[in-house]
């Protein structure tokens, strides 16, 4: 009478189980920055939808100081981004290629650099645009700047590389999110609402 066979030991592959769980973990970490905040989900209640806009100054590039207040009377989508973060760089050539729909609804883009480009190197906003938004660059419809610190943590407390806030004429917050490159369509439907 032949004995049963035993099925063999196999020892469990603890390193691919370990590199599993690092890389899921990774991946929440991008998903969770790529999704930034969407406006269902707003930081705060300074931030949240139909709020205010909160107050802050930023400079243009031609050394003018001015504030979000001053945008008042005319609606603006005020992006902060970094010079060296590649969905920074994808949105602002995207945004080249939307400016005269925006400028169609009477919609400023005032796309500032975060103070102190967030920590990281790259080039001043007004090297990124030039080089990225091509002769759309000097489009009246798109203005130019650096956040002051101040305006910085107001609005990106938890340091988004790419993060957009879609200002109605009235200074209340209509839209947040990030990444126009892959929101474009989206934020062209606020966008649009803001004529009715």
């Amino acid at each position: 009478m032949s004995q049963p066979r035993r099925r063999a030991y196999r020892r469990p592959r603890w390193g691919l189980v370990v590199g599993g769980l690092v890389a899921m973990i990774i991946i929440a970490a991008i998903t969770a920055a790529l999704v930034r905040h969407d406006a269902s989900q707003p930081q705060s209640a300074r931030l949240s939808l139909g709020a205010p806009a909160p107050d802050g100054s930023f400079t243009t590039i031609d050394g003018q100081t001015t504030s979000i207040a001053a945008l008042r009377g005319k609606s603006a989508l005020v992006w902060f981004v970094t010079t060296y973060c590649g969905s920074c760089q994808a949105g602002t050539q995207i945004m080249a290629d939307h400016i005269d729909r925006f400028a169609q609804h009477h919609v400023k883009v005032v796309e500032l650099q975060l103070a102190d480009n967030l920590g990281g190197d790259g080039p001043d906003i007004a090297t990124f645009g030039r080089r990225i938004a091509n002769k759309q660059f000097t489009n009246p419809a798109w203005l130019w700047g650096t956040a002051s610190h101040a305006l910085t943590t107001t609005y990106d407390p938890k340091a988004f590389l790419d993060v957009y806030y879609l200002i109605d004429a009235r200074g209340r917050i209509a839209y947040v999110n990030g990444s126009p490159d892959a929101t474009i369509d989206t934020l062209l439907e606020h966008v649009r609402s803001l004529d009715s």
